[in-house]
């Protein structure tokens, strides 16, 4: 998807190259042809120039909400979420460590080391 954005990107640039080339030679031969003055034609090409910017901004804008809104219907996560939940993991393993601080020291890690759990299981379904 990153890509077919970058592409999108790309081809709206070159539009805008464009049309700033052939905005710049219209109003040349304008100038040439003595239908408007130098001034004049720098008046327009500076409201056409400020037009076309307005109009990018606002197609950059929706091109980034529609963005948002397809990751977001894709229930995708968002950088700031996944920064969150890894902040969390760090934090969980630095409390695990604190409980068990031998899986540091590189001794193997059973599932049958559970007698020494510092919270013991206790069988909801057994009255103990």
């Amino acid at each position: 998807m990153s890509d077919l954005l970058k592409k999108g990107f790309l081809i709206g640039l070159g539009a805008a190259v464009t049309s700033k080339e052939k905005a710049e030679k219209y109003f040349n031969e304008l100038i040439v042809k003595g239908k408007v003055t130098p001034d004049e034609a720098n008046e327009m090409f500076d409201a056409f120039e400020k037009k076309g910017n307005e109009t990018n901004e606002q197609w950059n804008r929706r091109s980034k909400e529609k963005a948002q809104q397809f990751f977001s219907d894709m229930d995708i996560a968002t950088k700031t979420e996944v920064a969150a939940l890894e902040a969390r993991i760090n934090e969980l393993e630095t409390r695990l460590s604190a409980l068990h601080p031998q899986a540091d020291a590189g001794a193997p890690e059973t599932d049958t080391d559970l007698e020494n759990d510092p919270v013991p299981y206790k069988d909801p379904d057994k009255n103990e």
